[in-house]
């Protein structure tokens, strides 16, 4: 099993635009990785957003970052909000893998 299978069902609300294009940058990424563990998961998608967006992925000040790849139009264009990831998108994710163990 791949670790993809936590990202098929996608969340119906995102803090920004570039959101769901990191969702899919992830699940793409992750469709050749095997099943890990949550901390691994957790760890893994930080450095991810680092990667793309040269930013740690912290609660601080409320930060998001602009990523231009996943830039396609709107006020919050290629945002990346990230509270949404530490309060929601990390945890569902986890929630998600610890449920196929």
């Amino acid at each position: 099993m791949k670790l993809s299978v936590i990202f098929k069902e996608r969340p119906e609300q995102w803090g920004f635009r570039g959101d769901p294009y990191f969702w899919d940058h992830l699940k793409k990424l992750a469709e050749n990785m095997d099943i890990i563990t949550p901390d691994e998961l957790e760890e893994w998608i930080k450095a991810e957003y680092l990667s793309v967006s040269g930013k740690p992925l912290t609660d601080e000040y409320g930060d998001f970052a602009v990523v231009e790849e996943f830039a396609h139009g709107g006020m919050s264009s290629g945002g990346v909000d990230n509270l949404w990831w530490l309060e929601k998108g990390i945890p569902l994710l986890k929630r998600r893998l610890t449920a196929l163990r």
